[in-house]
């Protein structure tokens, strides 16, 4: 642990003597959510081209299809993965999965309106697949549109679904606070905190970013 502290002062004493360096970390953490992350592209490459094998020998093979879209949205190609979900939910328009990932396709390319149908029916068929995931891509896809009393109905849901999720609360909370609710907002931060100290240590590295957050929201940052 002070191994990683004491790297991290290095390369800040190194990055100030170097302010190209700095820009260049700058210039990566604008563009973040367009550049897929490396580790995936690396994970994935070798899998990602048996399964267009796969799916151009058999394009009826919708569980190569599925798998190859999951593949295509977590490397930032969200519109080829709708074309691919598109021609499976042809042969299964009710399985909830691919209806999942096609809400999430969507959404990824910036189809917020058109990601809602897809996501509610999914769990109209299965109300707690993932638990709840579709729930939270619905409400950032209500939140986009501007709809903030559904946004907030489906972060309510989804933390309902997933009570151990911090980015739930804290979302539900700016919601809130979008809607002049700031005692709600207030309440929610309270619980993504609470949440945060109550979860498996694994976890709270992960959801670290948003426990953070519901800190600086809980200061009006």
């Amino acid at each position: 642990m002070y191994f990683s502290y004491y790297l991290a002062l290095l390369f800040v004493s190194y990055a100030l003597q170097n302010p190209w360096l700095m820009g260049g970390v700058v210039v990566f953490v604008l563009l973040r959510p367009v550049l897929p992350d490396p580790v995936v592209l690396w994970r994935t490459a070798g899998r990602v081209r048996a399964l267009e094998t796969q799916v151009a020998a058999n394009p009826a093979n919708v569980t190569a299809r599925r798998d190859l879209a999951r593949m295509l949205i977590e490397r930032l190609r969200p519109r080829r993965a709708i074309k691919i979900l598109d021609v499976a939910r042809e042969r299964h328009p009710d399985d909830a999965e691919l209806l999942y990932l096609t809400g999430l396709a969507r959404l990824r390319a910036g189809d917020a309106e058109g990601a809602l149908g897809p996501l509610v029916r999914a769990v109209e068929i299965e109300p707690r697949m993932m638990f709840g995931e579709p729930y939270r891509l619905a409400g950032e896809a209500l939140g986009r549109l501007g709809r903030l009393e559904e946004a907030e109905d489906a972060y309510d849901r989804y933390v309902g679904t997933n009570s151990s999720s911090v980015e739930g609360f804290t979302k539900l909370a700016l919601v809130r606070r979008r809607r002049g609710d700031a005692a709600g907002a207030q309440a929610a931060l309270d619980e993504a905190i609470r949440t945060f100290w109550q979860v498996p240590a694994y976890k709270r590295r992960k959801d670290v970013g948003w426990w953070l957050r519901a800190h600086l929201a809980r200061l009006g940052i």
